[in-house]
C-alpha cells in the first residue's frame, strides 16, 4: 500500500495549527506593519536615492523584511527544526532578503533576469563605483535590523499593543518633525506622510483590538469565533474614518500656516541636526584615518584624505562618495574585508536568532541589596535634616473631623489628653517606642514614675476606649 502523504506534512501542518493560534499572529503581523510604518518615515529621509527624485525606502519592503525575519524564525521553531537544518534554513532566508532588498531598493530600474544588479552590488559592497540609486552598505544594516528586530520582538500581547501605541505615537511624531525640517518641500517622502501616519494607527489599533479578541477568548474558556471579530473591528473602522475626514478638514493650507508658525522652531531643529550629522561624520572620519594610513603604509595605495573630506549636504550621499573616493585599495583586499564583514554578520544574526527563544511570561521583579549599606550612610547625614524639616511643617489636625460634632467631645477631650501625656513622657526621656501598646507604654512609665502611676494608668485605659470604638 502506498502511503498519501511520505513526508509526513500533512502531520506537520495539523500539528502547526494545533500549536499557533491565529489572534496571536494577526497581533504580530499588525504590530509589524505598525513598525514599518514608523521606519517609512525616517528611512524616508536618511536614505532616499542619491538622484532626483529622490524617491523614497519601499514602505511594503520595509514590512516585508520584519514579517520574514520574525515569522521564519518562529515558523522553524514551532516545526522543532533544530540543528544545521535550521541554520541552513535561516542562512538563505537571510540571503535571500538580502538579496531582494539590495534589487528593490538600491537597484530598482534594473530587470530582475539582469546580472546587473549583481555587479553593481558587489562593487557597492567593496565601495567601487556603481550605478545604486542607494548605498548597498545602507541596504545591509537595515536588513541587520530588520532581523535584529524580528528576533528581538515581544510576545505579541494586550501590553506589547499599549507600548506601541505610546511610544509608537512619540516616534511617529518624530519622523514627521524630521520630514519637515530635513527635506525640500517637494520631496516624495512627504507625499507619503499621511498614508503612513494613517497605516500607523490603523494598524496599532488592530492589534489592540485583536489582542483583547484573544484575551476574551481566554475569559470565556473556549476561542470566540469571527462573528465576534466584528465587536472589535466595527470601532476600528469608525476611527479611521473620523480621522480620514479630520485630514480632509484639516486641509493643506492649514498645515502650510502651522508650519510658517514653527518656522524658528523647525529652523532651530533643522541647525542641530545637521550639527549632529557634520559631527557623526568627523567621528567616522577620525575612526577610519588610522585604518587608511596603516592601509597605505604597507603598500596597499595612495591616501589623499585630507583635500576629500565630506562637506555639507547630504551626508550619507557625499560620506559614500567620500569613502569610495578614499579607500585606494586592491580589489581582492576589498572582497576579502566585504566577505568577512557579511560572513561575521549573518553568523552573529543567525546565531543570535538560533539561540532558543525564552519562554514568554511575566518576569518576577528583582531583590537586589548593595554589598555598601548606602542607606546607613546617606540616612545618618538625612536623617537630621529630615527631623529639622518636619519641625517646620505645619501638620494638620487629626481630630478636625471630630470636633464639630458634639457627641465626640468627650472622646476628642480624652485623645488630647494622652497626646500631652506623651508629649511629657519624650520631654521626660521616655518616648513611647514605635510598635509600641499604649499599655506598655504605661507599664514603662508607671516604673519609671511610681507616684503617678494611677493616673497613668486611668488616662491610658480611657484612651484605648476611646481611640477604638467606633461610637462616642
Amino acid at each position: 500500500m502506498i502511503a498519501r502523504d511520505p513526508l509526513g506534512l500533512a502531520v506537520m501542518v495539523s500539528d502547526l495549527r494545533a500549536r499557533l493560534d491565529w489572534r496571536e499572529e494577526v497581533v504580530a503581523l499588525a504590530l509589524i506593519v505598525a513598525e514599518s510604518a514608523i521606519l517609512y518615515l525616517y528611512l524616508g529621509v536618511l536614505l532616499p536615492e542619491i538622484s532626483p527624485p529622490y524617491a523614497a525606502f519601499p514602505g511594503w519592503l520595509i514590512a516585508l523584511l520584519l514579517a520574514v525575519a520574525y515569522f521564519v524564525p518562529r515558523l522553524l521553531t514551532e516545526l522543532r527544526l533544530w540543528g544545521a537544518h535550521f541554520e541552513a534554513v535561516l542562512g538563505l532566508t537571510l540571503v535571500a532578503s538580502l538579496l531582494l532588498a539590495l534589487k528593490v531598493a538600491a537597484f530598482p530600474d534594473m530587470p530582475w533576469l539582469s546580472t546587473g544588479w549583481l555587479d553593481g552590488s558587489l562593487d557597492g559592497l567593496i565601495l567601487r563605483p556603481n550605478p545604486s540609486v542607494r548605498p548597498p552598505w545602507a541596504v545591509v544594516a537595515v536588513v541587520a535590523y530588520t532581523w535584529w528586530r524580528g528576533r528581538s520582538r515581544a510576545e505579541p500581547m494586550l501590553e506589547t499593543t499599549y507600548q506601541m501605541l505610546r511610544w509608537g505615537t512619540a516616534a511617529v511624531a518624530g519622523g514627521l518633525l524630521l520630514v519637515l525640517v530635513a527635506t525640500p518641500p517637494d520631496a516624495p517622502i512627504r507625499d507619503g506622510t499621511a498614508g503612513a501616519v494613517v497605516i500607523y494607527f490603523v494598524a496599532g489599533l488592530m492589534a489592540v483590538g485583536v489582542a483583547r479578541f484573544r484575551l476574551e477568548g481566554l475569559r470565556s474558556g473556549a476561542p470566540l469565533g469571527p462573528p465576534w471579530l466584528a465587536t472589535f473591528a466595527v470601532p476600528i473602522a469608525g476611527i479611521v474614518i473620523i480621522a480620514v475626514l479630520a485630514a480632509g478638514i484639516f486641509s493643506r493650507s492649514f498645515l502650510d500656516t502651522l508650519l510658517t508658525a514653527l518656522g524658528p522652531l523647525l529652523w532651530l531643529l533643522g541647525f542641530v541636526v545637521r550639527a549632529l550629522v557634520l559631527l557623526i561624520a568627523l567621528l567616522a572620519f577620525l575612526i577610519i584615518a588610522p585604518v587608511l594610513w596603516l592601509m597605505e603604509r604597507y603598500g596597499f595605495g595612495t591616501l589623499p584624505l585630507l583635500d576629500r573630506l565630506p562637506r555639507a549636504g547630504n551626508p550619507l550621499d557625499q560620506l559614500d562618495r567620500f569613502a569610495r573616493q578614499s579607500l585606494h585599495v586592491a580589489d581582492p583586499a576589498r572582497y576579502l574585508v566585504a566577505g568577512i564583514v557579511l560572513i561575521l554578520l549573518g553568523s552573529a544574526l543567525i546565531r543570535y536568532a538560533y539561540r532558543r527563544r525564552r519562554r514568554w511570561r511575566a518576569g518576577a521583579l528583582e531583590q537586589r541589596e548593595s554589598v555598601f549599606a548606602w542607606e546607613e550612610a546617606v540616612g545618618g547625614l538625612a536623617q537630621p535634616l529630615l527631623r529639622l524639616l518636619r519641625r517646620a511643617r505645619p501638620r494638620g489636625d487629626p481630630l478636625a473631623a471630630l470636633r464639630g460634632d458634639p457627641r465626640w467631645a468627650h472622646t476628642v477631650a480624652i485623645r488630647e489628653t494622652y497626646i500631652r501625656l506623651l508629649r511629657r513622657s519624650a520631654r521626660a526621656g521616655v518616648a513611647r517606642p514605635r510598635g509600641a501598646t499604649p499599655a506598655e507604654h504605661a507599664r514603662r512609665l508607671a516604673a519609671r514614675f511610681p507616684t503617678d502611676a494611677g493616673p497613668i494608668t486611668t488616662i491610658t485605659t480611657h484612651y484605648e476606649a476611646a481611640r477604638y470604638q467606633a461610637t462616642p
